[in-house]
């Protein structure tokens, strides 16, 4: 015995239950009205073009009864005649295709002449008429027949195929932008855990430092790295923030940084009102200042300063890291001596930008070390961009 809900299942999948069969009645009949009204139009329209040219010596019937057999024997051949161009087209060339439509046209011209030379034969009571003078007196103006229909079948054949490559081709350009985006955002996402073990290490020796000495300080720092992590989660997956959002996040750090070097390292920031609002790649300035501390200023016992510039010249936001340390070595070069963290930046802004030229290191004209980045301002990219990663 069959279990009543497999009955019940088999029925609530089956296509008539979903209304499959009545839309495709529908569309056929649908089909089945435009044509008939179709060559209804051609027929009116050539019988009008013979009753005005014979100048009444032709009734309008007549020339309806000469026309109409004509048009409508096409009509009911055509979808055939479509069917069969379609399944001999396929995976033929143009040329093999309209070949192939020589032998096949003689036939589908010949069926219909032969169609209504029946009709005719059945329906007149005059002589009998001619054969080869009939199919002769029709065969051009139908082989014009045979030719335009196939041209209409071939040309919305070709349009059909080429909607479905441009379809496809835009399927495959939004499934390579996702992969593109997803391959990006998890580079970003290995590049910035790369960088803030550093910080986060040093931060955490820094609070243990002073946890015994001096516990009120212990606490500030703890908050102030609470702080750090908290930031760092939440711009985590967003490759843009605001430049006025980064260096909220850069003071936090650099007030653990001050209490580790307990007032050996002096560090100023300068950025306009105006330009807080700018679009930056997030968690961009604490690698540089932290490399420009680390092996500028800290090697040396008297320590040194740090200067972090923020300007704008058009549609290009200058920012610069600028110590005044131990400087480059000799012979230094970017390609060679970049450490971790001015690698990371470099491959985040050529992900973010398409660009590898954006961040340029030069010794400081009064000694130290500069490090330059020029960031193209685009804030409606930068913003897009930010919403595509969270999503």
């Amino acid at each position: 015995m069959i279990p009543v809900s497999t009955i019940q299942d088999s029925v609530s999948v089956s296509p008539i239950s979903e209304g499959l069969w009545p839309r495709r009645i529908q569309h056929a009949l649908t089909l089945v009205f435009w044509s008939v009204l179709l060559w209804t139009a051609l027929a009116l329209l050539f019988a009008t073009q013979i009753y005005v040219l014979r100048n009444g010596q032709v009734s309008w019937a007549q020339a309806l009864a000469w026309v109409m057999p004509r048009w409508y024997v096409w009509g009911l051949l055509t979808p055939a005649i479509v069917w069969v161009d379609r399944r001999v087209g396929a995976r033929r060339t143009f040329g093999a295709r309209i070949a192939w439509h020589i032998p096949l046209g003689l036939g589908w011209i010949s069926l219909s002449i032969l169609i209504r030379f029946a009709l005719d034969s059945f329906g007149t009571t005059v002589e009998p008429i001619n054969p080869a003078r009939f199919f002769l007196e029709r065969f051009y103006w139908d082989l014009v027949v045979y030719v335009a229909i196939v041209g209409i079948s071939i040309a919305r054949d070709y349009a059909s195929q080429a909607r479905q490559r441009e379809g496809e081709a835009h399927r495959l350009a939004l499934q390579t932008a996702d992969l593109e985006r997803r391959l990006v955002e998890s580079q970003l996402q290995s590049l910035r855990a790369q960088v803030q073990p550093h910080f986060l290490f040093n931060a955490l020796n820094t609070i243990s430092a002073f946890t015994e000495t001096d516990p009120a300080t212990a606490r500030d720092l703890m908050q102030k790295l609470g702080d750090l992590l908290r930031a760092s989660l939440t711009y985590g997956s967003h490759p843009f923030v605001t430049l006025g959002e980064e260096l909220t996040f850069l003071d936090d750090y650099l007030q653990i940084e001050s209490a580790r070097f307990e007032g050996r390292i002096s560090i100023t920031v300068t950025a306009p009102d105006d330009l807080l609002d700018t679009m930056v790649p997030s968690f961009l300035l604490q690698p540089l200042v932290e490399n420009a501390i680390r092996h500028g200023v800290a090697p040396r016992a008297s320590g040194g300063q740090v200067r972090v510039v923020a300007a704008r010249n058009g549609t290009v936001l200058f920012l610069q890291v600028h110590d005044n340390g131990v400087g480059l070595p000799a012979g230094w070069r970017m390609e060679q001596g970049s450490g971790v963290g001015l690698r990371n930046v470099t491959s985040r802004l050529e992900h973010l930008y398409g660009r590898g030229d954006l961040l340029r290191v030069t010794p400081g004209a009064s000694g130290g070390t500069s490090v330059h980045v020029e960031l193209p301002i685009d804030p409606m990219r930068a913003r897009s961009a930010s919403i595509q990663v969270a999503q």
